[in-house]
């Protein structure tokens, strides 16, 4: 028995390096268990305003439009095909199963794509690529919330985009074709949550650093100009140029669909965060005695002149957050004085906006508790688990939305997804799913040790260079910051640290396996 370990290593070795030429097999395999599995879920109320509701503020201002009406040409397609009409993609949907399948068929190859892509985007053994391979198909949140229907099933797929396209660039091997993927890849990310706009940041954030520390270098002990190429490359400028020019394409690109579509359909462009950071006051005020809610009341309102937005502080205060109250009464107190449509809604979410910031800008000791604390749940306890089985709970809990309000739900409420048998026996499912239970006892927090300790091991003794190691914790800083900014803004949930998991494991893989004697990347 002992003789045969040794050739049993080598025929796993042989089989890991084989799956780092060819991942894509890997990659596939958690989506066919998903769709033989599972029918796809459905992210609440969120994706039926994106994916179902005709154009309106929510679909346009709340929820970026990019997913929410691309999202839609799938159901166009499919149904036209299979009864010979189908709504437009700014009119009310009535999709069939098979073409809400079409969809999540779709999101599945989209990150098929986004993972092989970011696999060959450093040079590394053919072995390293197998185990890494091997990893990204092993995280259930990247392929449950491919199986969903909602915006936030784009995040693994842009990030991983971004991520590989990025590191290419500032590797030095970006082509033309590199930088229309990170274009597209970012204005994809843009369209589809708010908070990915933090990652306009990244890439020329991260080759200016670049720059910056290569002229340090060049005026300190690192005279010597191959010693400096071996940390960092000697052309930073021009990716850092790259970068800011496709960050802004993407950027403008954005704003030019937004204020298109808010035009056609005479919606008054405008933020709708202030709702979100009302829920993100209310878990801090909620909690606070009637005394000290006065006290607070008064110390708020002392920060503004305008009487509607002392209005508003007032209603936060003592009615609830936006969606618990406020923004109703709101609506309510701005009719009586004589507002009505599109000029109300503008004014609403402008009063929501002025009085949360107010709130802000107290730097009340209790709400910045409620940040920290909520910044840290997102690496300890949350996992992995943790944020996959938040889909299948979002279908079911689907339900009690349906009997609340049904007109809301009017086009995907007929759908076997939300037969509430088929509903329960989902969530069983995933709840006792291998699959997606695997990871269970690894928080986000110990994969980034773990990777950080190994990561920085390889630096030590040689294995990683100094570049890609700053490139890989930029990875991680950008990560943490989107999900910083969104425990800022509004109370977390499991799922909103998807985008920690995702930077998280991207740098893992990065600083695992990069080698600068791999082969090119492709």
């Amino acid at each position: 028995m002992l003789k045969l370990l040794p050739s049993l290593g080598s025929f796993a070795a042989k089989v890991i390096a084989f799956i780092g030429r060819h991942p894509t097999p890997i990659l596939v395999l958690p989506s066919l268990w998903f769709l033989a599995w599972y029918l796809p879920f459905w992210k609440d109320i969120d994706a039926t305003v994106q994916l179902i509701a005709s154009a309106y503020d929510d679909n346009l201002l709340h929820f970026p439009p990019l997913y929410s009406f691309l999202g839609r040409v799938p159901f166009f397609v499919i149904d036209s095909i299979l009864s010979g009409h189908a709504a437009g993609i700014f009119e009310r949907q009535h999709p069939s199963l098979v073409a809400v399948y079409s969809l999540v068929v779709l999101q599945h190859a989209g990150l098929w794509l986004a993972l092989r892509y970011f696999i060959f985007s450093f040079p590394a053994r053919d072995i390293a690529r197998g185990a890494i391979a091997l990893l990204l198909a092993s995280i259930a949140s990247f392929y449950a919330f491919a199986h969903t229907c909602g915006s936030e099933a784009m995040t693994p797929v842009a990030y991983f985009l971004i991520f590989g396209a990025g590191i290419r660039a500032l590797l030095g091997r970006a082509t033309w074709s590199s930088w229309v993927i990170y274009t597209a890849a970012l204005f994809l990310a843009a369209g589809s949550r708010h908070i990915n706009l933090i990652l306009l940041l990244w890439l020329p954030g991260t080759a200016v650093l670049l720059l910056l520390w290569s002229f340090l270098l060049s005026r300190g002990s690192f005279s010597d100009r191959s010693q400096r190429s071996s940390l960092f490359p000697a052309f930073p400028a021009i990716t850092a140029l790259t970068a800011f020019l496709c960050t802004a394409a993407a950027f403008g690109t954005g704003k030019i669909v937004l204020s298109t579509l808010c035009h056609q359909f005479g919606v008054v462009e405008r933020s709708s965060l202030g709702s979100a950071m009302s829920g993100r006051i209310g878990t801090w005020v909620d909690k606070l005695s009637p005394e000290r809610k006065r006290a607070l009341l008064d110390s708020v309102q002392r920060l503004t002149k305008d009487p509607l937005v002392k209005l508003a502080i007032q209603f936060q205060v003592e009615i609830g957050s936006y969606d618990k109250g406020t923004g109703a009464a709101l609506a309510d107190a701005l009719h009586a004085r004589g507002f009505d449509g599109e000029k109300l809604l503008a004014l609403k979410d402008q009063l929501i906006s002025q009085s949360s910031f107010c709130f802000y800008r107290t730097l009340d000791l209790g709400l910045i508790k409620e940040i920290l604390g909520d910044f840290w749940h997102g690496f300890w306890p949350t996992n992995d688990q943790g944020i996959a089985i938040a889909a299948p709970k979002a279908t079911f809990f689907s339900l009690e939305r349906i009997g609340q309000n049904p007109s809301d739900w009017e086009g995907i409420k007929e759908s076997p997804i939300f037969v509430p048998s088929t509903a329960k026996a989902t969530l069983e499912r995933a709840t006792a799913d291998s699959m997606i239970r695997h990871w269970r006892w690894l928080p986000i927090l110990v994969w980034t040790i773990l990777f950080l300790g190994f990561g920085t091991w390889r630096a030590v003794r040689g294995f990683l260079p100094g570049r890609y190691l700053f490139i890989g914790l930029s990875i991680l800083g950008i990560g943490s910051l989107v999900y910083a900014a969104n425990c800022v803004c509004i109370y977390t949930l499991p799922r909103y640290a998807l985008p920690l998991l995702v930077a998280v494991i991207a740098f893992g893989c990065l600083v695992s396996a990069a080698e600068a004697k791999g082969e090119q990347p492709r």
